[in-house]
């Protein structure tokens, strides 16, 4: 509610439609050094989040880093569920999601 009520005072246009979103800004992505960040946190992604923060008040010009929120949510979107297994377990963790070569229970087919 308070990110309607400040855009709302930014720009006029947001006061007529309250709660929808932006298409000014694109959306924040995982980007190679975001993937970086998280392989080298080992899929902790506060630890990332804290780094990321860290690195934007470190500019020249000061940059805004992604929220918690914004950064969890970009995660589940562009990595896959193996993707996510493997950072935070390694190789083994991310093969469970792996479907090539999966054996069933009933055994190889004749």
């Amino acid at each position: 509610m308070w990110r309607w009520l400040a855009a709302a005072e930014a720009d006029e246009t947001a006061a007529a439609c309250p709660g929808a979103r932006s298409r000014a800004g694109a959306r924040f992505t995982i980007t190679p050094e975001v993937r970086r960040l998280l392989a080298l946190w080992k899929g902790n992604v506060r630890a990332v989040h804290r780094e990321l923060v860290l690195r934007a008040a470190r500019q020249p010009r000061p940059v805004d880093a992604p929220c918690l929120t914004t950064l969890h949510r970009a995660i589940r979107r562009d990595l896959t569920p193996g993707e996510r297994a493997g950072l935070a377990g390694g190789e083994r963790a991310a093969r469970k999601h792996d479907v090539f070569l999966a054996a069933d229970s009933h055994g190889p087919v004749s």
